[in-house]
This record gives C-alpha cells, sequence and structure tokens, in this order.
C-alpha cells in the first residue's frame, strides 16, 4: 500500500521505549507518543521538526525506528521509519520499504509495568481470588493483567478488579488467557468503571514519560 507524506503537515506518531520490569521479570514496550511537522528532504527521506513535547527529541537515537500515524480515505495506517541522524532540535529519517500497515485496533494501547500503576486485586462474586495483580496493559475499552495466582478464573468469567488506595474499580470479562513464565496474561473487556479510564490511562501516562525522558540524556 503506497501512502505517501505531505510536505509541511503535522503528523502524531509513537516511538517504543525497551523497559524491564521487575516484578514479574517481563519486557515491556512503552510507547511514547509525539507530533511533528514533516518536510520533504530527498528521495525517501524526510525531516522531522518542531517535535511535540520538545524533550522527546533527546529519545530520538540513530537507526532507530519509530511510527507515523497516516489517514487516508477514512482508514488509519502505521508508517514505520528509521532515524538517519538528530541534529538541532530536526529528526532526518528514511521510510522504509514495505513499512506501512494498516491499523486494526479501534483504541490505542498502552502498557505499563506493575510498579507503574500499583497492585490490584480480583474479586469474583464478591470473595477476593488474588490480592497480588498487575494491570500491564490499558485502553479506553480494555486491559490487560498478569495474575500470579493460577487455575482459578476461565474464559468467559466476569471479576471485579480494584484498586481501593486510587479507588479503582472495573468490571472486567474474560476474553483469553495465556501463560508465560509462571504467570497468566489475561485479556479482556471493561464492562463497567467507576472511574473515567482515559483520564487515568493520561495521568499514569504522563507520570511514566516523563520519568522516561528526564532519564534520557
Amino acid at each position: 500500500m503506497a501512502v505517501s507524506l505531505e510536505s509541511g503537515r503535522r503528523y502524531s506518531g509513537e516511538i517504543k521505549i525497551k523497559r524491564f520490569c521487575h516484578k514479574f521479570g517481563i519486557d515491556m514496550d512503552f510507547s511514547l507518543v509525539f507530533s511533528g511537522v514533516v518536510d520533504n528532504a530527498g528521495v525517501d527521506q524526510f525531516l522531522l521538526h518542531s517535535i511535540n513535547p520538545s524533550q522527546m527529541i533527546k529519545i530520538f537515537k540513530d537507526n532507530s525506528s519509530f511510527y507515523l500515524f497516516i489517514n487516508k480515505n477514512t482508514t488509519a495506517y502505521n508508517l514505520q521509519a528509521v532515524v538517519k541522524e538528530v541534529s538541532e532540535g530536526k529528526v532526518l529519517f528514511q521510510v522504509e520499504e514495505q513499512s506501512v500497515s494498516e491499523e486494526k485496533r479501534r483504541f490505542h494501547r498502552f502498557y505499563f509495568c506493575c510498579k507503574d500503576l500499583g497492585d490490584f486485586i480480583i474479586q469474583k462474586e464478591g470473595k477476593t481470588v488474588c490480592d497480588n495483580v498487575c494491570i500491564f496493559e490499558l485502553s479506553r475499552s480494555g486491559l490487560g493483567l498478569i495474575n500470579p495466582c493460577v487455575g482459578l478464573l476461565k474464559v468467559g468469567d466476569t471479576v471485579v478488579i480494584k484498586n481501593e488506595e486510587q479507588n479503582f474499580e472495573v468490571e472486567f470479562e474474560v476474553h483469553r488467557i495465556s501463560k508465560k513464565k509462571g504467570y497468566e496474561f489475561m485479556g479482556g473487556k471493561v464492562k463497567k468503571a467507576n472511574i473515567n479510564l482515559i483520564n487515568y490511562i493520561i495521568r499514569k501516562y504522563i507520570k511514566v514519560s516523563e520519568e522516561i525522558i528526564n532519564k534520557t540524556g
């Protein structure tokens, strides 16, 4: 699929930062979201500038990859690019061949380490099933859990995920369960929540992104 970039237009994008999450010993990609103006700079090369937030310039490294989001005919696409050079607040990048993919997700997903959000409990029919659960994935309509209490839940169960200190409570329907490193990785749909999940994600995202950017020299 040929999707072209328009010179002088501002695009949104993301760059994935590899993190090691110590509690359950897993690697996680945290997506830093940004926007910037794109200008032509030669054959298949472009210049990204006027980046927002401006501190994001520290994240772009030579030969690293990032994605730009492009809308064409009401369809969303991800375009992968490779950084060639970073200089004076601008990023020279090259578009990779065969790098365009259709974005099929309805809502953007954000991935966190356990320390970012804290510990949660799972309750089923009013009884606590596990009190050491981690939320590692959040979107507007769903979430992903790492559950160390293996074998107590099944696909189709509806449970409550809670953190009383944060006044966080959602009704969660389990759609899938897989096992990795002795834990259950569970995904599913949020049926009901006592808070605005979008606002919650934004608060947590801002905190973690600031920590990552500040640690990057």
